[in-house]
């Protein structure tokens, strides 16, 4: 990334957060330091670089190579449209899409990736779900050409992944449940055995345990989709991501009842509450406490609250 660039964008993002030079420099560098790094006339170590970007809340991706201002404007659009997204606020992450499409023509291969598959997933609700997983298939093979559901890619950029869920979330409405678990199983299998980014680790394998949980259990599959509940549960308190934590704990409670064996009625019960519970702190989806809350009721009376 150009010297003035990071700079100046480091000292943008601090300005931003209210955060001072001494705060954000603090057991890193020294004031001064930062100071040089913001103006361009110092090039930060990559270490103390690493650690700059991640006290201003973005993780090491931001690290490369960038030829132009249009190519940090694109970096810079590409990361807040990512934390909008994962945040649930869809109004922002369009108005920033609209921005980014403005620079089409200075976008890299991967560029018109992430457009292509954040397009599908801003517009999901608008495009059948047969089509939506083939255009997502089709931004996969920009960058992995050979891509087939029976030939994945040996490796995968968080836009990737996310992407491949959402694959196997249209093939399960569009009736092709066995290959939806088919795509969600080897992202599991991906996540759990390469080495690779633990943040992408932390962010993705709750998400794609919560995902194959719940279409194992449409497919009356329980004994699988308490298993993979219990290791999404696991991970999830493991990497402190608890941001799908509460579905998956209403899944588990729900394959446990269809599943209904003298022993699951207590398992179900604490895992429906706690499911409850969390979803009240998190109000992280509208309407879901309530559901949740109607299930406690139906299944195991009104006085389990």
């Amino acid at each position: 990334m150009a010297l003035y660039n990071i700079g100046n964008f480091i000292k943008q993002r601090r300005e931003e957060l209210g955060i001072t030079q001494n705060e954000l420099a603090e057991g890193l560098c020294s004031p001064v330091t930062l100071s040089r790094i913001e103006n361009g006339s110092q090039v930060p170590h990559g270490n103390t670089l690493r650690a700059l970007l991640q006290r201003l809340g973005y993780s090491d991706a931001l690290m490369f190579q960038a030829a132009g201002r249009e190519e940090f404007e694109i970096a810079q659009l590409k990361v807040k449209i990512r934390q909008l997204y994962n945040t649930r606020d869809r109004d922002g992450a369009r108005e920033l899409f609209a921005k980014l499409g403005e620079y089409k023509d200075f976008f890299s291969v991967s560029d018109q990736q992430f457009y292509e598959i954040i397009y599908v997933l801003l517009n999901k609700e608008n495009i059948p779900a047969p089509k939506a997983a083939e255009m997502l298939e089709n931004a996969i093979r920009l960058t992995h050409p050979n891509y087939r559901r029976d030939n994945p890619p040996k490796v995968l950029c968080y836009e990737e992944s996310l992407a491949m869920i959402n694959i196997a979330v249209f093939l399960d409405m569009g009736g092709e449940r066995d290959n939806a678990i088919d795509v969600l199983y080897y992202l599991k299998r991906y996540y759990e055995q390469h080495f690779i980014d633990i943040e992408n680790v932390k962010k993705m394998l709750p998400m794609i345990m919560y995902d194959l949980s719940k279409i194992l259990g449409l497919a009356g599959r329980y004994d699988e989709c308490i298993e993979v509940c219990m290791q999404g549960i696991r991970t999830a308190r493991k990497t402190a991501n608890y941001s799908v934590m509460a579905q998956t704990l209403y899944n588990l409670s729900w394959a446990l009842v269809k599943r209904n064996r003298p022993c699951d009625a207590e398992p179900a019960k604490n895992a429906a509450i706690e499911a409850y519970t969390l979803a009240e702190i998190l109000q992280n989806r509208p309407g879901f406490p309530e559901r949740v809350k109607k299930f406690i009721i139906d299944n195991f009376g009104e006085d389990s609250l």
